[in-house]
C-alpha cells in the first residue's frame, strides 16, 4: 500500500494497545449521505449481495460498493492489497458509513495496516458482525462508535433487521430500548451501565495480546457465535477469564448461538459457561437477537448502555 492511501499505515503498538476507555461518539447518518460497501473478509455470494444493495438502495442514500467486493481470492474477496483498496475507495467517494458485505475470514490480516487513530479522527464506521468484530471494537476504544449488525450480503434481506439497522444510523434509536428480554434470559439479576463492547466471542479471544485489543474495564460485554462445539467455547472464555480480561467488566450479554453443538445442551452450556465467566455480581443476560441467528437486531459498539434485568431492558444511554 502507498503511504499516500487515505486512512491506512502500519500502526505502533504504543498508539495501539488497549486503546481508550472513553464512550465513543456516535453521528448519524446524515439525509443524502453516501453509504460505502466493502469486504474485508471472505469471497461474496452474487444473489445474496444482490439481495442486500436492494434493500439499501431504497434508503435514498448513494450507494458507493467497493470493486474488489465481486473478487475471489480464496478464502478472501480479493488480496490484502485489494480489499484494503477497496476501503479506500468509498472514503474516497464520500462514504463514512461502511457496511460490510460479509464475513468469514480476513479482518485480522488488515488491523495493522489500518490507521485507527486517522479512521476515528474522521468518524468513520463499520457495520457488520462475526469478523468485522475485529475491526469494530479496536476502533469504538478509540472514541467512534461501531454498529454491530446485518451484512449487505448476510441478514440485511431480512425485513426486521434492515428497518432496525436504518434506525440506528438515522439516530432513532438513542434513548431507546435495544433489546426486551423476559426472565427466563436472566441468568443473574442486576442493574448496571456501561460501553457496549463485544460481538464474535472468538474475534474477540483473538485480539487479546495484539496491540488492537480493546479495553474490557467497564464493558457491557456481548458475545455470540457459530458452528462452534461447546467446549471450544468453554476455551475460549476460560481464556478471557483467566487472562484477566472479563474482571472488572459490567455485563455478559449473550446472543445467538446457530449451529453450536451439542444442540441438547447448548442452552443450558452456555448459560453456566457465562455466569462462570462474568465477575461477582455483574448480571448475565443470554438469548438476545444478535449474531448469526436469522434475527440480528443492530446495536452501537462504543457507546453507553443502561441494563436493568428486572425491567427486561437494554436502553442506548
Amino acid at each position: 500500500m502507498g503511504a499516500t492511501r487515505i486512512g491506512f499505515r502500519r500502526a505502533t503498538v504504543a498508539e495501539s494497545m488497549y486503546g481508550e476507555s472513553m464512550s465513543a461518539s456516535f453521528v448519524p447518518l446524515e439525509p443524502g449521505e453516501p453509504l460505502g460497501v466493502v469486504a474485508l473478509s471472505g469471497p461474496v455470494d452474487r444473489a445474496r449481495l444482490e439481495a442486500g444493495l436492494k434493500v439499501i438502495q431504497g434508503w435514498a442514500h448513494p450507494v458507493v460498493v467497493a470493486d474488489n467486493v465481486s473478487q475471489e481470492s480464496g478464502y478472501l474477496a480479493g488480496s490484502d492489497e485489494q480489499r484494503l483498496a477497496g476501503v479506500d475507495q468509498v472514503m474516497r467517494q464520500g462514504a463514512r458509513w461502511l457496511l460490510a458485505a460479509r464475513g468469514g475470514y480476513g479482518a485480522t490480516r488488515l488491523i495493522d495496516t489500518i490507521d485507527l487513530p486517522s479512521l476515528a479522527a474522521r468518524e468513520v464506521a463499520f457495520i457488520g458482525f462475526s469478523d468485522v468484530t475485529a475491526v469494530t471494537n479496536p476502533l469504538a476504544s478509540r472514541g467512534c462508535a461501531q454498529v454491530h449488525g446485518p451484512m449487505v450480503a448476510a441478514g440485511l434481506d431480512r425485513r426486521r433487521n434492515a428497518s432496525r439497522l436504518l434506525d440506528l444510523l438515522e439516530g432513532r434509536l438513542v434513548g431507546e430500548a435495544l433489546f426486551r428480554f423476559r426472565v427466563p434470559s436472566v441468568v443473574r439479576h442486576g442493574a448496571v451501565r456501561g460501553r457496549a463492547l463485544g460481538g464474535n466471542l472468538a474475534l474477540m479471544t483473538a485480539l487479546i495480546g495484539t496491540p488492537w485489543e480493546p479495553d474490557f474495564n467497564g464493558a457491557m460485554l456481548f458475545l455470540e457465535d457459530v458452528d462452534e462445539p461447546l467446549y471450544r467455547l468453554d476455551r475460549m472464555l476460560t481464556h478471557l477469564r483467566t487472562s484477566g480480561r472479563l474482571r472488572r467488566v459490567k455485563a455478559l450479554i449473550g446472543g445467538s448461538l446457530r449451529g453450536c453443538r451439542p444442540a441438547s445442551d447448548r442452552a443450558r452450556v452456555w448459560r453456566q459457561l457465562l455466569a462462570d465467566a462474568a465477575p461477582e455480581g455483574a448480571p448475565v443476560v443470554v438469548d438476545l437477537d444478535f449474531g448469526h441467528g436469522a434475527v440480528n437486531l443492530a446495536f452501537p459498539i462504543g457507546v453507553e448502555l443502561e441494563l436493568d434485568t428486572r425491567s427486561g431492558r437494554l436502553v442506548w444511554s
